[in-house]
């Protein structure tokens, strides 16, 4: 059995490797980059009267909405990885969700945001970025 697991270790040492340097790139990554993109949420988007959502009217609104749900799936995908390797597995999934435009996002949204300990790390985290807490 022993023997069994050295030998898929030698075999597969290369792609270990690598996983295991894409792994501290994505962790690195997620801790400079998820201050920042949280505090470019606006304060009460989590408040019942908000109504930020934009169409994307023109071609360059339609690239940034795009974009924005590219990198957003990027995220979450980076997001389910982080689950298992060293990151912000979780945060990282919420941010890629509230980039995102899909059905029912607003429900989804204020679902996860009324768990009491992720509003409190999402504040944290902002505050490491200079911004004032979210409102509810």
């Amino acid at each position: 059995m022993l023997d069994q697991l050295l030998s898929l270790l030698t075999q597969y040492e290369d792609l270990l490797i690598m996983v295991g340097i894409v792994s501290a790139i994505v962790f690195v990554l997620s801790l400079l980059l998820t201050p920042y993109l949280l505090g470019l949420i606006p304060v009460d988007y989590f408040s019942a009267d908000y109504t930020g959502q934009t169409k994307a009217k023109t071609l360059l609104g339609f690239i940034k909405t795009v974009f924005k749900n590219t990198l957003g799936l990027f995220l979450v995908l980076a997001g389910i990885i982080m689950l298992v390797t060293p990151g912000q597995g979780v945060i990282s999934i919420l941010l890629g969700l509230f980039l995102m435009e899909f059905p029912k996002k607003r429900q989804l949204e204020l679902k996860l945001i009324n768990h009491n300990p992720t509003f409190k790390t999402l504040n944290w985290l902002r505050d490491k970025a200079g911004k004032p807490p979210f409102s509810r």
